[in-house]
């Protein structure tokens, strides 16, 4: 009967808990009939089983925060001061990530001063031989005479022209025509070298890399656990580029915009020269039968827009020529250029928003 009073008691138990019904004892814990019900596990009867393992509840150890929002990564944690006031990385985060930068500061850049030489007198290249006299000879038959190109007036045969030549049954060379000479351009010069100053910032962005963050221990709907933030350091999310239409998040609403490189678009405009003023130009022109400049068959002077003709036997043979110059003043060019153009700017920009409104500097 003991028993079975027993088991009517537990049945009891059961149902409205121990010790509301008089006689009825408290099972005892040793009692083989309870069965083991494990670590962490319910007692089922007859035998209660093995329940298994009890499961540990996740404790994050930094600060629960909200994770990013469509268009940004992070939070990761950075520092925003000074360059020469950052610190190194801390011990949650020892390896330095991005590091940006903003506010460009930088001096004018300069350029060389500009010059220009002298213009030079250059002798005439072009001439012909025609089939007039010189009276007649533009529009006549012609028969090229040019001197090679670059020629500085020593003997050359170029383009010689044999004896006895005919053109439409009248001698090729009855004249010889030259052209006049011309003056060539200054040459520009630059003076000095241009100064480019090296450029500083006066904000500094590093970041110092924290493993990826999960939400363990923090709250199921988009916290993310991390850690918390020494002092200087402030968790940020990040976005490449600067679009007014991403507006930073509530929880971190403090938006700094820093650079990761520049673009160097300083130049200095090209050196140049104008048209030569006051120049003033002549030379004496032969031509010779031989083709060793020995015998002179005509000359003549000519100078700047005035070309110059000589007539010689009709049918000779213009085998060479020479020339020198006689009146050489060059003249002078006004310069222009060497000024500063361009600028050197900030390039890649990305977008931190960051927790404190404010971090020290």
């Amino acid at each position: 009967m003991k028993g079975l009073n027993q088991q009517w008691c537990m049945a009891l138990a059961l149902v409205a808990g121990w010790g509301l019904f008089a006689g009825c004892e408290p099972p005892n814990d040793d009692d083989p009939r309870l069965g083991d019900g494990g670590e962490g596990g319910t007692t089922e009867p007859p035998n209660g089983g093995n329940g298994g393992e009890g499961g540990t509840t996740p404790v994050c150890t930094g600060l629960c925060v909200n994770g990013p929002p469509s268009g940004f990564t992070g939070p990761f944690l950075y520092q925003i001061t000074a360059p020469e006031s950052l610190l190194p990385c801390p011990d949650v985060a020892p390896e330095i990530g991005f590091e940006g930068f903003a506010d460009l500061q930088v001096e004018p850049h300069t350029c060389p001063t500009c010059s220009c030489g002298p213009a030079g007198c250059v002798l005439p290249e072009a001439m012909f031989a025609s089939a007039a006299k010189c009276a007649g000879a533009e529009g006549a038959v012609s028969t090229v005479f040019d001197a090679p190109p670059g020629w500085e007036g020593t003997c050359t045969q170029e383009n010689a022209i044999d004896a006895g030549l005919t053109c439409e049954s009248s001698p090729c060379v009855q004249s010889v025509t030259v052209a006049a000479p011309t003056v060539e351009s200054c040459k520009p010069a630059e003076n000095g070298a241009a100064m480019l100053p090296k450029p500083s910032w006066k904000v500094a962005a590093r970041e110092c890399r924290i493993a990826p963050l999960d939400g363990d221990g923090c709250a199921p709907w988009g916290e993310v656990c991390a850690p918390a933030p020494p002092k200087g350091f402030d968790l940020c999310l990040y976005r490449e580029g600067d679009d007014p239409a991403f507006e930073c998040p509530e929880d971190y609403s403090r938006r700094v915009v820093v650079f990761a490189g520049v673009k160097d678009g300083r130049e200095c405009s090209p050196c140049a020269c104008g048209e030569p003023e006051g120049a003033a130009c002549g030379a004496l022109v032969k031509a010779y039968s031989d083709g060793a400049c020995g015998v002179q068959i005509g000359a003549t002077t000519v100078g700047l827009n005035q070309p110059g003709c000589f007539d010689v036997l009709s049918g000779s043979a213009v085998g060479s020529k020479d020339a020198f110059l006689t009146v050489e003043k060059p003249g002078s060019c006004a310069h222009s250029g060497g000024e500063p153009t361009g600028e050197l700017a900030p390039s890649a920009p990305v977008t931190l928003c960051c927790q404190t409104e404010d971090l020290p500097r």
